[in-house]
């Protein structure tokens, strides 16, 4: 109906912009999206240019909105990917490409961090350093480029910087702030004592707002860039991760969410930073004000299997027809048994995230001989992804939280195959969720709560998430991968302890 309110939420993730339009009901009225350029200029950089973000950002929302009534889009919210600092000068431009969370140029002061701090680190977050953090990434900044840190009036975040240049106002949350490692979570403010300690200037630090409070409206100027109405509501939005909690249903107790991206992540509420969870897995603040959540990291997710239907057909790229080849090999995994036929792939293509978070762990495939199918193959690969997913449920398990139920969304939740080895797997029933994109979705939740659509951020997951379809797992299949979940775990000691002595 031409009336009928709608949320924008827009989404700023690491290879592209998502725009998402949804109705009070939750229904997805149009999406839209366009990617932007990750730079690599040296060995483990990876930077972007904000620029393109915002660029990318308004000619999404301009097609994602076209032909529609701007006046139906009551409030726009935010999602970005995390960690990722933004540092601006006076004039509220860029002074340096942004540093993405998987950019482990900042060894050196992450071990700095570890010998000097960690268990101050420990108290306030309930994390040890890693690069992923942005304290390492400021820290190389002012080590490296003190002239950019000089220049400097603010840092914040990707969200942010979209915000900003929809509202030309500065600020950042919780949920992002507690991916600094300089955000105190009891405190639920910045750690002043740690960043007058590190010799970080107090002034960048940005004002800290709710994640569902009214942050400033559309300007004039934002409204000619991206043919919104001016004036309109902008919510201050949230973190990636934390938007997806929300997004997937992971805010409800005893239920965990599995995203099957990219890399893969394992979300879940918990009640505080449980000791023997640190450094195995990493403690964010949630969406809603007070809440924690805790994060598994599989790095290697859907770019395990690209990564092996490239290698197994010599591609450097895959195209359209690629996809419909991997969809075919796909269907025919189901006739191969539990356990690949002892065939094991071991998933660390780019080191290992949780429980273990080593660089130095390697991919293996174990087992290997002649003329094995690339079904067969690639059925391995998506089981030894699977194994390291189930280390992680079983580590969250191990801190006492019940599990009641599990929901599966990103890309990765539209084959089956998968799906149905994670609940045999796991020995759980799963739900696939029927919106996938839960870090827009739970923007979108956050923009709703913000005007008052919605009573709680609760009450809109209750009403806005929902499953597609429930996989139910089989018990000899479950019974077959304890014992093959066994094996992997034995031989990953066995090469990491090679690894870690060479």
């Amino acid at each position: 109906m031409d009336n009928e309110p709608l949320i924008m939420a827009i989404d700023i993730g690491t290879t592209s912009v998502k725009c998402l339009l949804i109705d009070e009901q939750g229904l997805t009225i149009n999406t839209a999206s366009k990617g932007y350029p990750i730079s690599s200029p040296y060995p483990n950089w990876l930077e972007q240019n904000p620029e393109d973000w915002w660029t990318a950002a308004a000619q999404t929302i301009m097609k994602c909105s076209k032909e529609l009534n701007l006046e139906q889009v009551v409030v726009v919210s935010l999602s970005g990917h995390m960690s990722a600092p933004v540092l601006i000068g006076q004039e509220g431009k860029p002074l340096m490409p942004s540093i993405l969370i998987a950019d482990t140029r900042t060894s050196k002061q992450t071990a700095y961090l570890r010998s000097h701090f960690l268990n101050k680190f420990t108290t306030s977050t309930g994390n040890e350093p890693l690069d992923a953090f942005t304290a390492s990434k400021l820290l190389w900044v002012k080590e490296e480029y003190p002239e950019v840190l000089k220049k400097a009036t603010n840092f914040f975040f990707p969200k942010d910087y979209i915000r900003y240049k929809l509202t030309n106002k500065i600020g950042t949350d919780p949920t992002d702030a507690g991916n600094s490692l300089l955000f105190d979570l009891a405190g639920e403010d910045w750690n002043w004592e740690m960043i007058n300690e590190l010799g970080l200037p107090v002034s960048l630090f940005p004002e800290l707002f709710g994640t569902a409070s009214v942050f400033g409206q559309v300007t004039e100027e934002a409204a000619r860039q991206t043919g919104m109405k001016a004036g309109t509501p902008v919510v201050t939005g949230g973190a990636d991760m934390a938007c997806s909690q929300a997004g997937t249903g992971a805010t409800k107790h005893g239920t965990m969410a599995i995203t099957l991206s990219t890399s893969g992540q394992i979300v879940m509420g918990v009640s505080k930073p449980e000791a023997n969870g640190i450094g195995k897995v990493t403690y964010h603040p949630g969406a809603a004000a007070g809440s924690v959540y805790a994060m598994g990291s599989v790095f290697a997710g859907g770019l395990g299997v690209e990564w092996a239907y490239k290698f197994l057909n010599n591609k450097r790229s895959m195209d359209a027809s690629d996809y419909e080849e991997l969809a075919r090999l796909t269907e025919e995994m189901e006739k191969y048994p539990v356990g690949s036929n002892g065939l094991l792939f071991l998933p660390f293509l780019v080191g290992s995230g949780s429980p273990h978070f080593n660089a130095k762990d390697r991919a293996s495939w174990i087992g290997l001989t002649l003329n094995q199918p690339k079904a067969l193959l690639l059925r391995s690969v998506l089981e030894g992804i699977t194994y390291n997913i189930v280390e992680n449920v079983n580590l969250i398990k191990g801190m006492g939280t019940e599990i009641e139920k599990v929901f599966l969304g990103a890309g990765g939740s539209r084959n089956p195959v998968w799906c149905k080895m994670i609940a045999d797997a796991l020995g759980m029933d799963v739900s696939v969720l029927a919106n996938r994109d839960g870090s827009a979705l739970g923007a979108a939740i956050i923009g709703g709560v913000g005007i008052g659509m919605f009573s709680s951020i609760e009450e809109a997951v209750e009403k806005l998430v929902k499953s597609e379809t429930t996989i139910s797992f089989d018990v000899e299949n479950h019974l077959q991968y304890k014992k093959f979940f066994a094996r992997y775990q034995n031989i990953y000691q066995a090469l990491n302890e090679h690894a870690v002595s060479r």
